[in-house]
């Protein structure tokens, strides 16, 4: 009895000593957030430059992760923990760091109809530093959707004219009805660069109506 009492002290000191090692061992990795939200149980993804892909279930609570940031994060991987996400390793991020926000894209005259402009709802856009933040929602459910910011570019160059982003989202012909809600953050800080002090943004709405604000930089 006493020999299984000593048996089971170093099996449980070693237990111990296991986790206690692996509760220490965390990473340090810089990478790409990407909403999945809509892909099963997904929601942010965030996949490293070392080609792996982590699922942030806990994060300190005064960071946003948006669809497009790059981040540096420190994480721990949390192997015994399951999700019915399929698209990375749970983890726990005890850091987080935004590196920068989604570039936009430029449309000129040649090429404002390359990329789709199917309606969405807006919930709320302001400017955060040099970021661009906008939530909205969409229908979809059964297609992959993508949403830009891009730039209208004037048919002719004019220093006075006030730049104007208009938020482009393709959903590939997408019938379904259930309702996602995503974050995005986008850079504008060249803006600045420019000696530009205000923009416009606009978006086809739903019921055919037409977002259109002008907003000021700091």
């Amino acid at each position: 009895m006493k020999r299984l009492v000593v048996i089971l002290s170093v099996f449980l000191i070693v237990f111990s000593s296991c986790q206690n090692d692996e509760e220490i061992l965390s990473f340090d990795e810089a990478g790409i957030v990407l909403d999945y939200a809509g892909a099963g149980d997904c929601g942010f993804v965030i996949e490293l430059d070392n080609g792996n892909k982590i699922l942030p279930l806990y994060y300190p609570d005064d960071f946003t992760f948006a669809q497009g940031q790059r981040v540096l994060v420190t994480y721990k991987e949390l192997n015994n923990v399951y999700v019915g996400c399929e698209q990375g390793v749970p983890c726990e991020i005890s850091y987080v760091e935004e590196l920068a926000c989604s570039p936009y894209v430029d449309l000129y005259f040649d090429n404002y109809d390359s990329l789709a402009r199917d309606p969405v709802h807006i919930h709320d856009a302001y400017m955060d530093g040099n970021c661009l933040y906008f939530k909205l929602s969409y229908s979809g459910g059964c297609q992959d959707h993508t949403i830009d910011l891009a730039r209208m570019h004037p048919w002719t160059a004019s220093s006075s004219t006030i730049p104007t982003f208009e938020i482009r989202h393709n959903a590939n012909d997408d019938l379904c009805e259930a309702w996602f809600t995503q974050e995005f953050r986008f850079d504008l800080s060249d803006l600045k660069a420019e000696g530009k002090t205000e923009f416009v943004l606009t978006a086809k709405l739903v019921n055919d109506q037409v977002y259109n604000k002008i907003f000021q930089l700091d």
